[in-house]
C-alpha cells in the first residue's frame, strides 16, 4: 500500500513539472515566434559618436577611414524589415565630395535586431591636417529613439599631417641648410641611388669643432626613404679623421623623417656617431656636454 502511494505522489509531482515545462515553452514561443505586431520598439544608432584619423601605407598611399554606420532595434523583432532613412547634417564640414555611404538608407531584415551601411572617407579630396565633422540624422518614422543623441550619429574626421612626394625618393634630392647637431650648415647634399639616397655633408660641423678632428676622407653614407614619412640610416661607415697624426674611423646610424606639406620638403634626423665597433656612440657617451641629450638631430630643408 506505501508503495501504490508513493507511486501516484511520484505521477502527480512529475505531472506538475511537465506541465510547469510546458506553459513555459509555449509563452516563450508565442513571443518570439508570433511577436506582437503592435508591441512599442524603436531604433537608435549604436556606436554614434567616433573620432577617426586616415593613415598611409609604407609605400605612401593614401589609406580611407572606413566605419560601419550601425542602427539597432531596441524591442521585439518584427515580422516586416525595418526602413531607417539617413540625412547628412547641414552643418557638415567633411562635405560630399570627401566621403562615400554604401547606401542612404539602412534596412533591418525581419526577424534581425540590427543593420549597417558602410562609410569611408576620400582622403585625397580632404584638407590635410583637419579635423572636420560628419554628421548623420536618422528617421525611423514614429520608431525613432526617445533620445535625441540616439537618432544622431557625429564622427570627427582627420586627414593626418602627411603629404606625398611627387616624385618618390627623388623628390629629396638636392642641396639642405638647416641645423646639424647644433651647428649650422649649407654643405649637406643628396643624390639618388636607386631608391635610396646618399647623403654627404652631415656632421661636418660637430667632427670638426666639438670633437676636434679633420676628415681626411669618406663623408657619405645610404640613407633609405619610405614613402610612409620616414627615413632610416643603417650603421655604416661614415669618414676618416685625423687627430695629431693619428686617424679615426666612424661610423654613423639613425632614423628620421621627411615632411612634404610645406613650400619645401624638411627633413627631421636623430643620430649617432660611432668609432668602428662601439656600442656607444660619441653623442651617447658625452651626452653631459651636449645637455644631457643622448643623441644629434640634424633639421634640414632642401633649398
Amino acid at each position: 500500500m506505501k508503495n501504490i502511494y508513493k507511486f501516484l505522489f511520484t505521477l502527480i509531482i512529475s505531472g506538475i513539472f511537465i506541465n510547469s515545462c510546458v506553459d513555459k515553452e509555449t509563452g516563450f514561443g508565442s513571443i518570439t515566434t508570433k511577436p506582437d505586431p503592435n508591441a512599442t520598439y524603436y531604433v537608435q544608432f549604436i556606436n554614434a559618436s567616433k573620432t577617426m584619423e586616415t593613415g598611409v601605407t609604407e609605400s605612401g598611399s593614401l589609406v580611407d577611414a572606413t566605419s560601419a554606420v550601425a542602427v539597432s532595434l531596441m524591442g521585439i523583432p518584427q515580422t516586416s524589415a525595418i526602413t531607417v532613412n539617413l540625412t547628412p547634417d547641414a552643418a557638415n564640414t567633411l562635405t560630399s565630395t570627401m566621403y562615400t555611404l554604401s547606401a542612404n538608407s539602412i534596412t533591418i531584415p525581419a526577424g534581425s535586431t540590427s543593420g549597417s551601411v558602410t562609410f569611408s572617407t576620400v582622403t585625397s579630396k580632404m584638407p590635410v591636417g583637419q579635423t572636420l565633422k560628419f554628421a548623420l540624422n536618422m528617421s525611423a518614422g514614429d520608431h525613432n529613439s526617445p533620445s535625441a543623441t540616439g537618432t544622431k550619429l557625429t564622427y570627427n574626421v582627420k586627414r593626418i599631417d602627411f603629404c606625398p612626394l611627387a616624385s618618390g625618393t627623388a623628390s629629396l634630392v638636392g642641396s639642405w641648410t638647416g641645423k646639424d647637431a647644433g651647428y649650422n650648415s649649407s654643405l649637406i647634399k643628396t643624390v639618388l641611388k636607386g631608391t635610396d639616397l646618399t647623403v654627404s655633408g652631415m656632421n661636418v660641423g660637430f667632427i670638426n669643432d666639438f670633437w676636434g678632428e679633420d676628415i681626411t676622407s669618406g663623408g657619405s653614407f645610404t640613407m633609405t626613404v619610405k614613402g610612409n614619412g620616414t627615413v632610416d640610416i643603417p650603421r655604416q661607415a661614415i669618414f676618416t679623421t685625423v687627430y695629431k697624426g693619428a686617424y679615426s674611423d666612424y661610423e654613423i646610424k639613425g632614423s628620421g623623417k621627411w615632411e612634404n606639406c610645406g613650400s619645401k620638403p624638411v627633413m627631421t634626423i636623430t643620430y649617432d656617431i660611432f668609432y668602428v665597433g662601439d656600442a656607444k656612440g660619441l653623442a651617447d657617451q658625452y651626452a653631459s656636454y651636449l645637455n644631457n641629450i643622448p643623441y644629434l638631430t640634424a633639421i634640414i630643408t632642401l633649398n
